[in-house]
């Protein structure tokens, strides 16, 4: 039987969390579910994680935390910490975007990455000093395929990808002398609500784009139709990963694991590649 694990996860309102926080009760874990505003604006989804719990092995308790915001992050992992600890934190908050580049303020890029990078870097700096502490933990990022490959019309969630992906590996070797695990999970297209709740242009330079806009209607139509014949990936795929990632024994994790039909070869050919040169090049550095 899977030890119970005390799980702290970001981003529970919709999508991937909600679902992640659900599964992971249902496996015996304690939860520690945050999202914004979760006593006024989400209290319906605070209330629906509550009750999915009831009867599970697990538990589930539902805090108030907003990744933008540093006094409530932490007032939330005092609370977990002060409630029984914290051995995985999954990084899970997090917006997108979809539009020509130029159509976004540079306002709108500095908000996504405020929830998108600095978010992750807020949450981890209050769960750090506690993992430390305990000399063991796991970190586990909810990254993207689109962390490692690139395309058009989601620039900045992009880049946004790249930054967490790159400082989820280079912290990594700073953790893992202390007992701390890093996983990032690489995620395809899954029918989530990522695309109702991605961040809209400010303002429209289609006209201006010519040939370009022609290429951005024929993408989004395409994502469209995906949609609608069922051909995007079923999200269970993703919370199955993570909480398998949550349970999977130390000797056995990895950096890296990839979820999805479409980013399977691509992302993981890049992974692997990148995994050899990376290794030299600590070598070479005396890192490892």
């Amino acid at each position: 039987m899977t030890q119970s694990k005390r799980v702290f996860i970001t981003g529970t309102s919709a999508g991937f969390g909600f679902d992640t926080a659900k599964a992971l009760a249902i496996a015996g874990h304690i939860v520690w579910a945050t999202m914004r505003d979760a006593a006024g604006k989400n209290k319906a989804k605070a209330d629906a994680l509550i009750s999915a719990a009831k009867g599970a092995p697990g538990s589930i308790r539902v805090l108030s935390l907003d990744v933008t915001d540093q006094p409530s992050i932490d007032a939330a992992v005092e609370t977990a910490i002060a409630g029984g600890g914290i051995d995985v934190l999954i990084n899970n908050a997090g917006v997108g975007s979809f539009g020509i580049d130029e159509s976004f303020s540079v306002e709108q890029a500095q908000r996504l990455f405020d929830v998108n990078v600095f978010g992750v870097m807020r949450v981890n700096r209050a769960v750090l000093p506690h993992l430390r502490e305990a000399k063991k933990g796991r970190i586990i990022y909810l990254s993207s395929g689109l962390g490692r490959i690139v395309l058009p019309f989601m620039a900045i969630y992009t880049a946004s990808k790249f930054a967490v992906e790159g400082y989820a590996e280079a912290t990594d070797i700073e953790l893992a002398p202390l007992g701390i695990q890093t996983v990032i999970v690489q995620p395809g297209a899954f029918g989530t609500t990522f695309a109702p709740n991605s961040l809209m242009p400010s303002k429209d330079v289609t006209g201006e784009y010519g040939t370009t806009t022609q290429i951005f209607n024929a993408f989004a139509a395409g994502f469209e139709e995906r949609f609608k014949t069922g051909a995007i990936g079923d999200p269970a795929d993703v919370v199955k990963a993570l909480v398998e990632e949550v349970e999977r024994p130390t000797e056995e994790c990895s950096l890296r694991r990839t979820v999805g039909r479409e980013v399977q070869e691509p992302v993981g050919a890049i992974n692997r590649t990148c995994a050899e040169v990376q290794s030299h090049l600590l070598k070479a550095f005396g890192v490892r």
